[in-house]
């Protein structure tokens, strides 16, 4: 149902394009709307995930089988899968007092900002917390004016980061300690320049106001190269297996509450996340095209133009993007507990014991109920 109404609305959004009403953009603009909301019912369990490009492949695999609705189905209980992106969005919905989902499929770089409470969006450090990994993937980058030949180059040198993302400055720092160098947040010589939103970001960047930016997601990265002639993707913030293979990207989180108070419920979230994850990884084929409908979908609802989204999102391009992705249930302790550290050590965060950023227990015990390998 959900793959003929977004082909008859894609054949009326082009027909509109060819007739001439709109013109191409550069960036993203959507229109104001309202938060999502989660369903504030006992029987209705919300799980919340971003209409990225790509995103997490459970709750897209879920588009396709219905794994997570039967496995709740045990225990009673039905589920809201809410799909949403941009932190005007998310936060005000996960930091509402009452309906805010229970479960998360959350970038990241957006959750280790989130439990710092210092961006303009919202946050909180004693609401959500890890309880299982969801993909893994390199596709966070560094990109850099042409002059900027090599990491050495940037010594003294501004690179600017959107949106408060501090996993970005920490893997940054990481990559800048194989040449000897280290940003000025940290008592260095790079210069880290706090940008706001990415579409400012991509602007001041083309303004010539920086000498580097890290910058997330495929999707953004032939804007930022098309904005400085001769500018180019330096390195990933994960070369050579820095962080691993491939960094964690997305985690699935939880209410802390809900952790406390249903165990049961959440270790039947978690069967049904590894249950998705080993079929998403099986049926990997199907993922671009249903990532690409729920995408597409999100800016349809939010009536925006989508001449050049529709140029910049093919199904092609989707296939491509997805080639690189790691779907896992492992959040990989050990970079949670390195990022943990970093965020304790620059004073941002309020809780300093690990147990408030990440709880596996519950994974493990399901892991082990099932005949599977425990992470560590």
């Amino acid at each position: 149902m959900l793959r003929k109404l977004l082909s008859l609305m894609l054949v009326m959004t082009l027909l509109v394009l060819g007739a001439g009403c709109s013109s191409p953009k550069t960036e993203i603009q959507t229109k104001s709307s309202e938060t999502p909301k989660a369903v504030e019912d006992n029987d209705t369990i919300s799980i919340g995930y971003i209409a990225g490009s790509p995103t997490s492949p459970q709750p897209i695999i879920n588009q396709k089988y219905s794994i997570i609705a039967d496995e709740l189905q045990k225990q009673g209980k039905k589920v809201n899968f809410i799909s949403t992106r941009s932190l005007d969005k998310v936060w005000p919905l996960m930091d509402k007092e009452k309906g805010a989902p229970e479960f998360f499929y959350i970038p990241g770089g957006n959750f280790a900002t989130y439990v710092t409470k210092t961006s303009r969006f919202g946050g909180n450090d004693d609401k959500y917390v890890i309880i299982a990994g969801s993909m893994n993937s390199n596709t966070t980058v560094l990109i850099t004016k042409p002059s900027i030949k090599s990491l050495k180059d940037l010594d003294g040198k501004k690179i600017a980061i959107a949106n408060n993302r501090y996993a970005d400055e920490f893997q940054l720092n990481k990559l800048l300690s194989t040449v000897g160098l280290s940003t000025d947040t940290t008592g260095g010589t790079v210069q880290i320049i706090w940008d706001d939103i990415v579409p400012k970001l991509l602007e001041n960047w083309g303004n010539g106001k920086y000498d580097a930016i890290c910058l997330y997601a495929a999707e953004n990265f032939p804007i930022a190269l098309s904005k400085v002639k001769g500018s180019k993707i330096l390195t990933t913030l994960n070369p050579n297996g820095l962080f691993g293979d491939k960094a964690p990207r997305y985690w699935l989180i939880a209410r802390k509450d809900i952790l406390k108070e249903n165990p049961e419920l959440v270790k039947g979230v978690l069967k049904a996340h590894i249950l998705s994850t080993e079929k998403a990884i099986a049926d990997k084929d199907s993922l671009p095209a249903i990532n690409r409908e729920i995408y597409l979908k999100y800016f349809m609802d939010q009536n925006v133009q989508m001449d050049d989204i529709l140029k910049r999102n093919t199904l092609e391009e989707y296939q491509k993007r997805w080639k690189e992705v790691e779907i896992t249930y492992d959040p990989n302790v050990g970079y949670v507990a390195e990022l943990f550290d970093f965020l304790v050590k620059r004073g941002l965060v309020r809780k300093k014991n690990l147990d408030s950023f990440i709880q596996v227990d519950l994974l493990n015990e399901v892991l082990k109920e099932m005949g599977k390998p425990e992470i560590k």
